[in-house]
This record gives structure tokens, sequence and C-alpha cells, in this order.
């Protein structure tokens, strides 16, 4: 069995970033990618989505709240299912083995249950765009529930002249 990298992104407009890079070091060490797009698993975020759910809620109707979720998801898990192809028809010259996935949920939670369910993974390589969010990003909580090396690439500085 072949070594790896997970590389996890999250999913969007963006979730390419650092994916070159990832594909030249694996390249060079000889090792195969799995990537990871994560996509928010809640988005709602205006006051009338979360008072129509919550007023679902009272009422026991757990059906309808499941299906505005899943409908609200849809946009973000199309979206990442084109990134995934674009993803791996980028890469395709490249030799390097490649596995894609998307997955809903939290960030920490969601890389710890991936990486249980396959051991060949050597490390852990964080895309840019994760960094972007401090409310969801938190790189102590990564590290308290991972083992593995954890490396987060940043984006280059941008010098004011």
């Amino acid at each position: 069995m072949k070594d790896k990298i997970l590389f996890v992104t999250k999913g969007g407009e963006k979730c390419d970033d650092g994916f070159l890079y990832a594909i030249e070091l694996a390249k060079n060490l000889g090792m195969g990618i799995e990537l990871l797009i994560i996509c928010p698993s809640r988005i709602t975020n205006s006051f009338e989505d979360i008072m129509t759910a919550a007023t679902f809620a009272e009422a026991g109707d757990q059906q309808t709240i499941r299906e505005m979720m899943e409908a609200e998801q849809e946009p973000f898990r199309a979206l990442a299912e084109r990134k995934i192809s674009f993803l791996v028809n980028q890469s395709q010259d490249t030799k390097v083995d490649i596995t894609c996935r998307a997955a809903d949920g939290n960030l920490a939670t969601t890389i710890k249950s991936f990486l249980k369910a396959r051991p060949c993974i050597d490390m852990v390589l964080l895309s840019p765009s994760l960094s972007e969010d401090k409310k969801h990003f938190d790189v102590r909580k990564l590290l308290n529930n991972i083992s593995n090396p954890i490396v987060n690439i940043s984006r280059p500085a941008t010098i004011g002249i």
C-alpha cells in the first residue's frame, strides 16, 4: 500500500488553492494524495432562515428541516463535485495517485474520522482556503485530535507599497 498525503480544503471557489503544491510534494516524495473537500455543515446564516427552522422544530416537523438543510447544501455539493473533476483532470499527467472525496461537517472531527479509516495517510496538508475563516479553523483543536503531522499552507504575504 502506497503512503499518501491527505490534502484538506474547504469547498468553494478557492478549494484548489495549494493543490499544485500538494501534487509536487507527493511527486517528490513518491506518495499519493487523498483529496478531502469539506463543505460547511450549516450554511443558514440569515435570521429568517434560523427562525423558520426553529418554528418547524417546535412543531416537531423534522422532515421539513432536513429538506431545508439539504436544499441549501446542494449548491455546495455540486460545486465540490465540479472542483473535484477539475482537480483530477488538472493532475492526470502527473502520475500521482489521487483519490477525491467530499464531506460535510466540522473540520477536526471530519479529518479525525477520515484518518481513522485510512491508516496509509502519513501527513495532513491544509489548504490556504481553510485558514481564511478563523471562526471555523482552530489549529490547536486539530493538533489535539490528530497525531499525524499537519502542514498548513499559507498564502504569500502581500506587501503594500
